[in-house]
């Protein structure tokens, strides 16, 4: 039996991926991450490029395999206290955040949902969706039990309410419950900690979190989404009414040396995508714009795909909006020089949707004692030769972490980190 043991941080694809591949040769894995469910923002898509294949179906299929790995233990709704030692006897002391209901006595019987007095926004769905405040984290919760979010709870905001604990029938709502610590003894560390949206309100003349009927890719997403706030209908925010234009713009927040001056790599097929699914669902019935810098459609299947969607009607526009305006009927305005045909377009839009940069999650730098290069992702052992390690023997960077990747590529990547771990601790 391999003696070889491995921490993985994050559970979205790239985690999943890389637990998978370190087990499949033997080692012992710990996958810890910091939310209840697993998955990370991969099963929120609708669909995924090249093949646009469900989303949730990819996910689901690569979450089951983890699963059914006994040489995986999964640490959910936990993070990372401290770490000490080195490459081959690396310390990690993880904390274990409480749920405040006991998951062996939880039944999923749903009896403390129909009691709770609040509605807390669920994440990314654009105040359309709630939750209560005791909720099963979706998609793909582990363990596929209640949690009680403490920072809308009315207990522990003033012990006002304890509604569920009352409704409970098994008495698994516990709200003395503490924080668990766990320390583990692992020979490497695979950092797959994913991305983070640029703050879209820093790009201010396209109003985001002004307007309604302006909203981020990963909102629209939602909208496309069977499991989202609207069935998977792409409906204007404010009225839920059929949007009879929607404009895209690309490379908000990035190609920008005043925000990120580095390419987002997902935009244009994202772009391209969202505009797909748009004439899908409605077609010649409703007007779709592109606002480029320049059009990136790489990969194999990029450039087809590219093709494709501007033959449907979708219209490309070669320039950057200066500003959306709202009219009094609620629509939008804004006005783009079009590069490729030297004319001034002032177009009105129903949907206003903001395809933008990405972040790396660095929340562990300190603890991990890792710098970052000039563009805020951690800094690689070599550029070239060695672009999956830090310059601390034995911590790894897999997929979007260490650069923007669309998922197939986190997939690829990711397997090969495993590779990489795999060597290096043989040797």
């Amino acid at each position: 039996m391999n003696k070889h043991s491995a921490l993985v941080v994050g559970g979205g694809v790239a985690g999943l991926q890389v637990s998978l591949d370190l087990a499949n040769m033997g080692v012992n894995v710990y996958l810890i991450e910091k939310e209840p469910r697993l998955g990370g923002r991969t099963p929120l898509l609708h669909q995924v490029f090249p093949t646009l294949g469900s989303a949730e179906e990819l996910t689901e299929q690569l979450l089951q395999k983890v699963l059914n790995k006994p040489n995986i233990k999964v640490l959910t709704y936990s993070e990372i206290e401290s770490v000490e030692g080195s490459f081959g006897n690396f310390k990690v002391r993880t904390l274990k955040k409480a749920r405040y209901v006991d998951e062996p006595k939880c039944t999923n019987c749903r009896e403390c949902i129909k009691v709770c007095p609040v509605d807390a926004p669920k994440k990314f769905e654009m105040n359309l969706a709630t939750r209560k405040a005791i909720y099963l984290p979706t998609p793909f919760a582990v363990p596929a039990k209640y949690l009680i979010d403490e920072k809308a709870c009315l207990y522990f905001k003033d012990k006002s309410c304890h509604a569920c604990q009352d409704a409970c029938p098994e008495g698994a709502v516990l709200y003395d419950r503490k924080l668990a610590r766990e320390e583990l003894s692992v020979d490497v560390i695979v950092l797959a900690t994913g991305f983070s949206q640029y703050d879209t309100q820093k790009v201010g003349q396209y109003k985001y979190g002004v307007y309604p009927n302006v909203i981020t890719g990963m909102e629209y997403e939602r909208l496309r989404s069977l499991s989202g706030p609207t069935g998977g209908k792409i409906l204007k925010i404010d009225n839920k009414e059929k949007p009879k234009s929607v404009v895209f713009i690309l490379c908000v927040g990035s190609r920008d040396e005043k925000h990120l001056r580095y390419c987002c790599n997902i935009g244009c097929l994202n772009a391209i995508k969202h505009a797909y699914y748009l004439k899908q669902q409605y077609g010649e019935k409703i007007d779709a714009y592109i606002c480029y810098t320049d059009v990136r459609a790489v990969t194999k299947r990029g450039e087809q795909f590219y093709q494709k969607v501007r033959a449907s009607g979708v219209e490309f526009i070669h320039g950057q909006p200066s500003e959306v305006r709202q009219v009094r009927n609620g629509s939008l305005t804004l006005d783009v020089y079009d590069q490729a045909t030297s004319k001034l377009l002032s177009i009105t839009a129903d949907l206003v949707v903001l395809e933008t940069g990405l972040t790396p999650q660095i929340d562990l730098k300190e603890k991990l004692k890792l710098t970052l290069n000039e563009d805020g992702f951690f800094t690689e052992k070599h550029a070239q030769l060695a672009p999956n390690e830090t310059p601390i023997d034995g911590i790894l960077l897999a997929g979007s972490v260490q650069q923007p990747m669309h998922v197939y590529e986190s997939l690829v990547h990711a397997s090969a980190v495993a590779m990489k771990a795999l060597s290096l601790m043989q040797k």
